[in-house]
């Protein structure tokens, strides 16, 4: 399904596919750009009222320049009060720059064309800056006059909209930029493909709120540029759900097994249980202790419920489940490591998954890690990924960390934050923004957990389960709080909507 994803290119891809775009889809740069602009304002407009203020636009030398230029004769044209600024040195300009440049009505538009020295104009907080000064191609710090121009903006109080990429931020790793130069944009508004940077928590002070418009460019276009990192779209999930005959009913199922040993952990096992059979498993086991078994066996009757009396039988029959869940209430102590441990063999190759107490498990026993089935899948937050390997200084190095396992160990690994990432063994990431600060509720990676192992149960590959699972309980959390607020999500709240978000997807 990556082909239907959306690519998160690199600044230098961007040329590639704007070229096969002028080839292929006789999209010339002047289209493209000038779709750029009417596609910038009418997002624009869905977040600013422009009426009554000035816009001061600060465009560059290159693409973004030209897009800068471009936005600001449409919003002249509309009527608004817009003061244009083009930065460039040695008179050089990009051809698609100049291009514009030379459109522009001079006898009607205001252009002040700055070479060296720059008089700031007085921004009032009730305008609007709009900074075109860069794009996604830089790769170096900015410097000399640049820093104070930026400096500048950042001190006025009027909000700022970034086109492209806030200009001083690089695309993608910005662990040698110098991050006091950067524009810190209340708002940013790509073209075609986000930006790497924009799914790291440490560029959220520069990037702010941001979206993505895309300006038609076909899937052909696309063709044959490889990226590392894509952006999880519904269409792309909704051709992946499998496809259930009339006569499926007939045909043997698939099944799952949560194991937990812990005393005071069944409600959690009770939200991962649940979750699994609204994801459309068919059938599930627990492994609980045997005070705990009549209380969920009545709470949850589609559950098998099995107790430690049968556990020696149920263990040497494992290979009779598509998946074996190490979650919450498995336990963390040496008696727990030792029975993951021998649960790790060579004769169970199906996919493990595991999140919570199995995620702990693995940072105390790191040999473990290569132990694991190929194919399975570690569900991890922030938080226990630095527990595992250590604090890591940006959102970019944990990343890094997590494409490295995943290669490594030849598994999946869900790393849990504001935008999810599942990394792949092939070097992959596939980013999911789905959801809201409601996810932080207690139970909600219960719910993920049981949403991936009922999908694993049906029968889907380990990369089709954790992206989709991923993605319907984002989908989930959105449902809610469009209903009523993300401030009231609770994990039971994310299971109640999972048939909602089904049908979302199988609505596209």
């Amino acid at each position: 399904f990556s082909t239907l994803m959306q690519k998160i290119y690199s600044g230098k891809q961007l040329d590639i596919l704007y070229a096969q775009a002028a080839q292929l889809d006789k999209l010339s740069a002047q289209d493209h750009i000038e779709r750029a602009a009417v596609a910038f304002e009418r997002e624009l407009l869905r977040h600013y009222s422009l009426g009554g203020r000035s816009i001061y636009v600060f465009a560059g030398a290159g693409r973004c320049g030209a897009y800068a230029l471009s936005i600001a004769q449409t919003l002249s044209r509309r009527g608004h009060t817009v003061f244009a600024y083009l930065f460039y040195r040695g008179g050089k300009l990009s051809p698609e720059c100049e291009a514009v440049r030379e459109r522009l009505p001079r006898d009607t538009f205001r252009l002040e064309e700055v070479f060296t020295d720059f008089t700031p104009p007085k921004i009032a907080s009730g305008d609007l800056i709009i900074d075109g000064l860069f794009g996604a191609d830089l790769q170096t710090p900015l410097s000399a006059g640049y820093v104070g121009l930026v400096k500048f903006l950042n001190e006025s109080s009027a909000p700022i909209v970034s086109i492209e990429i806030p200009s001083g931020l690089f695309a993608e790793d910005n662990s040698g930029n110098k991050l006091d130069s950067v524009i810190c944009a209340e708002r940013t508004i790509a073209f075609d493909s986000p930006k790497l940077a924009f799914f790291f928590r440490e560029n959220e002070p520069y990037v702010g709120a941001w979206s993505c418009l895309s300006l038609g460019i076909s899937p052909q276009a696309q063709h044959g540029i490889d990226t590392a990192y894509y952006h999880v779209q519904d269409a792309a999930l909704s051709l992946a759900l499998q496809k259930r005959p009339r006569f499926s009913i007939e045909l043997p199922r698939e099944k799952a097994l949560l194991l937990t040993y812990v005393k005071g952990h069944i409600g959690k096992t009770l939200l991962s249980a649940r979750a699994a059979f609204r994801a459309g498993c068919s059938e599930l086991h627990a492994l609980v202790p045997t005070e705990e078994a009549l209380s969920i066996s009545l709470t949850l009757p589609e559950l098998t419920v099995h107790t430690p009396s049968d556990e020696a039988k149920l263990l040497t029959g494992i290979n009779a489940y598509r998946t074996v869940v190490i979650g919450e209430g498995f336990g963390t102590d040496e008696e727990a490591l030792h029975l993951l441990e021998s649960l790790l063999t060579p004769s169970y190759s199906r996919p493990f998954l595991l999140e919570g107490d199995g995620i702990a498990l693995l940072s105390s026993d790191r040999k473990l890690l290569k132990k694991l089935p190929k194919n399975s899948i570690l569900i991890a937050s922030h938080l226990e990924m630095d527990a595992m390997f250590g604090d890591f200084r940006s959102d970019r190095e944990r990343l890094e960390r997590a494409l490295e396992l995943a290669r490594e160990c030849d598994i999946y690994v869900i790393l849990r934050g504001t935008y999810s990432a599942v990394c792949a063994p092939t070097g992959t990431a596939f980013f999911d923004t789905t959801g809201n600060t409601g996810l932080q509720t207690q139970g909600a990676s219960n719910v993920l957990a049981g949403v991936i192992a009922g999908l694993l149960g049906q029968g889907y590959q380990s990369i089709t389960a954790a992206v989709l699972g991923l993605h319907l309980v984002g989908l989930s959390a959105e449902l809610y709080a469009g209903r009523y607020s993300e401030r009231s999500l609770t994990a039971t709240s994310l299971i109640d909507l999972l048939g909602e978000a089904y049908h979302q997807l199988e609505a596209k």
